[in-house]
């Protein structure tokens, strides 16, 4: 059986800028790899490109040997795949509850006619969809913020509610773009552990753009590192730190 991601020789250009150079990569069920190198290496770009915000000149890109190069996004979302966003993406006047289920939009069917007539298969569907709501925030240890509007709550819980919305789809995939950013130690912590146990408990499979070593190190099965849209180094996340052209390219630069 083939791995649940593929990409294979991905190339995307603006205008002169060749943002991504033939990078390929894998992410198989269960696994979570890491996705780094230096501010313009391409991770975006390339998460963009996996999630159908982007659409790549040449490549291909499969989810489950399907192949969903060019397909809009919410056709994507439906075949399993979630994404979080370095720059958080939730609603800051709606509650907590309100912007998790946002995560669920492509999974329920009722359709604007039916909800305007309030359907009583309707009702049963927003009923079942608010539970698993409430269950998943209880998970991630958000249930006494479920009814708190968003602009009021600290970064760090942000960042918990984002992830939340993007495991509401029941992903398959989880793309989490940077989700350290701006946490204290103790919260990147807790967010390794969680990433952890979403493997360990649901299966899913992720793949994790990340700045911070420590987590990479600790929650990555395999590390890819990209450098001006080109695959430099692929293994396990200690060999690839020693690795030379690694450690001039991403790690080096840290440092600096």
């Amino acid at each position: 059986m083939g791995a649940l991601l593929e990409v294979r020789d991905v190339r995307l250009s603006f205008g002169g800028l060749q943002a991504l150079d033939g990078p390929s990569l894998t992410v198989g069920d269960s696994e979570v790899v890491g996705l780094i190198g230096p501010n313009g290496a391409g991770k975006t770009s390339l998460f963009n490109c996996i999630s159908g915000l982007y659409r790549p000149q040449s490549g291909s890109i499969r989810i489950a040997g399907r192949e969903v190069t060019g397909l809009p996004r919410h056709r994507i979302a439906s075949l399993g795949v979630g994404r979080t966003f370095q720059n958080l993406g939730l609603l800051p006047s709606q509650s907590v509850l309100e912007n998790v289920l946002a995560g669920a939009y492509h999974s329920t069917r009722g359709g604007w006619w039916a909800t305007a007539l309030a359907l009583p298969r309707v009702a049963r569907t927003e009923e079942s969809v608010r539970a698993t709501a409430r269950a998943l925030l209880a998970d991630l240890g958000l249930a006494e913020v479920a009814d708190r509007i968003v602009g009021t709550l600290p970064f760090g819980t942000l960042k918990r509610v984002e992830l939340a919305r993007a495991l509401m789809s029941e992903p398959r995939l989880l793309l989490v773009d940077e989700p350290a950013n701006g946490l204290v130690h103790s919260e990147v912590q807790e967010l390794g552990q969680t990433l952890r146990r979403l493997t360990a408990e649901r299966g899913t499979a992720i793949l994790l753009v990340e700045h911070h070593m420590g987590l990479v190190t600790s929650v990555c099965d395999r590390v890819v590192v990209l450098n001006f849209g080109r695959l430099i180094a692929e293994g396990e996340p200690a060999d690839v730190a020693r690795d030379p052209e690694v450690v001039a390219a991403y790690l080096g630069s840290a440092a600096a």
